[in-house]
């Protein structure tokens, strides 16, 4: 359980004056402790391999035989991506859960890294469909134990102020999307040459180097970080071991019989996803141990976990409709140099990574008018849903003859825009969260990205049925009213949450 985030102290800030006039003006400027680096720069290689596999699956279900790939028909290439990403964010409450009732948090962490490298190896070494299945199962327990726990170690880090808060999530998403940029453009470049299998082999060399930078600094992470703060009787723990093994077999058996497939595997685990949501939403709202301010700034949050969900299933159709897209309308010859298709995707990470100083400096200054929680979601949305209007330039080019150029201005405006919600919903979640809750609030902020990938696999089928330009008009003008609408509320869920 992650405990209440430290006041701010002398070690916290740096003391600046400006004189303006008769006027002095104290300005504090944030100095993030040496386990906030360390657990970033763990971050970063994680997220390389992670990202660095996510740029290429896509195009690995997608690509024919004799290019190296599993000739996947689009519907189901975006379904299985969609199911795999929500399922990866549906395991971090589980691993959240485990980080508050069985083993401590830093060690979750060290498990996952394992598992999740595991899984790479897996992809590279054993070709065809049972390569991927048995992969994609360890990197999604091995996720599912790291992110959720290593977000709360995070949150233990930083001081309380809310500026200076969401400042430290913000150089903590610049780390992440860091390891988002070179992944895709390291393992992308190596599929063009040498293929899939060394592609994964490069993201698995990724997580072992985040793996060592994670031991070398074990030692120094925060004493929450080492203790289960509400552990488990050993009772009940054979009852949830129990529990588990049950879900796993009616998952098999369910997959057996054929009522769960690739085709409809994103649906089902969107519904798994807003399912657990609510039971955590239920049971936190309903907990006597949990205080009515404390109830009202939950309930405050839920319409922004709501946002937050429909934000992501646009974003991240960058591994779903954005890939399909590459594959059959744009053309990549470049005077003769086959540009890989993966770079395209991570210049999102990259605008990201360029903005978010600019940004998080302008928030972290006193004086300066920071923009609300509701209207930081409200501008990532009308940014990403922008990007997602601006690609029907598209139809004035038919064919597989669309210029990479558009592509990239459409997802580099799409790029600044996750500035606005994810250091946001992190800092947001961790600051709210009831003593008994705190990282399962904190699985509630990340199930939000988990719910916007199952819902980016939903609309990735929905575009293999649909002409481009109804498709892009409705999900652009769904993004916009959603952040008209959110404005109109922001008085009320304001009041609630702060």
């Amino acid at each position: 359980m992650v405990q209440p985030p430290r006041e701010v102290g002398r070690e916290d800030v740096q003391a600046v004056v400006d004189v303006k006039g008769d006027d002095a003006v104290f300005r504090p400027r944030l100095s993030l402790p040496k386990p906030f680096w360390q657990l970033a720069l763990t971050e970063i290689w994680e997220r390389f391999s992670f990202y660095g596999l996510q740029g290429v699956l896509g195009f690995y279900l997608l690509y024919s035989l004799d290019q190296g790939g599993l000739d996947v028909s689009p519907a189901i290439a975006v379904s299985i991506i969609g199911g795999y990403s929500g399922m990866i964010y549906l395991m971090q409450v589980v691993g959240g859960w485990m980080g508050d009732r069985v083993f401590p948090p830093r060690a979750m962490v060290l498990f996952g890294a394992v598992a999740i490298m595991t899984g790479h190896v897996t992809l590279s070494l054993i070709p065809g469909i049972h390569g991927l299945v048995a992969g994609l199962v360890f990197i999604v327990a091995g996720t599912g134990a790291l992110k959720t726990n290593i977000t709360a170690i995070i949150g233990a880090t930083l001081p309380a102020d809310r500026s200076m808060r969401d400042a430290g999530f913000s150089y903590f998403l610049m780390a992440v999307n860091t390891g988002c940029v070179l992944g895709p453009i390291i393992t992308g470049w190596v599929q063009s040459i040498w293929g899939f299998h060394l592609a994964f082999l490069i993201a698995s060399i990724g997580m072992a180097v985040g793996l060592v930078q994670y031991v070398i600094g074990y030692k120094d992470l925060p004493p929450e970080s080492r203790i289960v703060k509400n552990r488990i009787r050993p009772a009940n723990f054979a009852k949830y071991v129990a529990g588990g093994f049950f879900a796993v077999a009616l998952l098999a058996l369910l997959w057996s019989i054929g009522t769960v497939n690739a085709g409809n595997l994103t649906h089902v685990v969107g519904v798994c996803i807003a399912l657990a949501a609510g039971v955590l939403f239920s049971a936190i709202l309903r907990s006597p141990a949990v205080a009515s301010d404390e109830k009202r700034r939950v309930a405050g949050y839920i319409p922004l976990w709501v946002v937050g969900v429909l934000y992501y299933g646009i974003l991240l159709q960058v591994f779903t409709t954005v890939t399909i897209f590459v594959t059959e309308r744009v053309d990549l010859d470049l005077f003769g140099w086959q540009l890989p298709a993966t770079w395209l995707i991570a210049v999102t990470p990259l605008v990201g990574v360029i903005f978010t100083p600019f940004i998080t400096r302008m928030w972290a200054r006193q004086g300066t008018r920071e923009p609300s929680v509701t209207s930081k979601f409200a501008i990532g949305l009308v940014l990403v849903s922008g990007a997602y209007l601006l690609l029907l330039f598209s139809e004035l080019t038919p064919g597989k003859d669309v210029s990479p150029a558009l592509v990239l201005v459409c997802m580099a405006l799409a790029g600044p825009s996750e500035v606005f919600v994810n250091p946001v919903t992190l800092s947001l979640v961790t600051r709210i969260a009831p003593q008994k809750f705190g990282t399962q609030m904190t699985a509630l902020g990340v199930l939000i990205i988990g719910g916007g990938a199952a819902i980016s696999g939903v609309l990735g089928v929905l575009y293999t049925v649909m002409p481009l330009a109804p498709y892009l008009i409705s999900v652009g003008v769904s993004g916009l009213a959603t952040a008209a609408a959110i404005r109109l509320m922001s008085r009320r869920i304001e009041s609630l949450i702060e």
